[in-house]
């Protein structure tokens, strides 16, 4: 089973600062994971309105679909954030896998 602690051995979102500490770990737990399918259904949205965008020539619907995608890409970006405060030590993980693919594309 996964060690759900991160590197200072606290448990997802109770971290030293106290935050999140009236929580227990099953909640933070569940809200992780609702967190999680969340990410997955805007990444999904996003693919949906990109589709729609490139299969049309009717401006206002190109406009449409790019600004919802657009507040799709923002919604990606806050439950990150919502992730990574809930779960430190996931931060840490996308971190290196970016460093990873950096390291990648510089050896082009």
């Amino acid at each position: 089973m996964f060690n759900y602690n991160n590197q200072n051995g606290n448990y997802m979102g109770n971290n030293p600062n106290g935050r999140n500490s009236n929580q227990g770990n099953a909640e933070t737990f569940e809200t992780l994971q609702n967190a999680r399918r969340d990410l997955v259904g805007e990444i999904d949205a996003i693919i949906q309105y990109d589709e729609h965008l490139h299969k049309t020539n009717i401006d206002i619907a190109k406009q449409t679909w790019k600004n919802i995608r657009d507040e799709e890409l923002t919604h990606v970006g806050e439950l990150l954030g919502l992730l990574y405060y809930l779960a430190p030590y996931q931060k840490e993980f996308v971190e290196k896998g970016l460093d990873k693919f950096n390291e990648r594309l510089n050896k082009k």
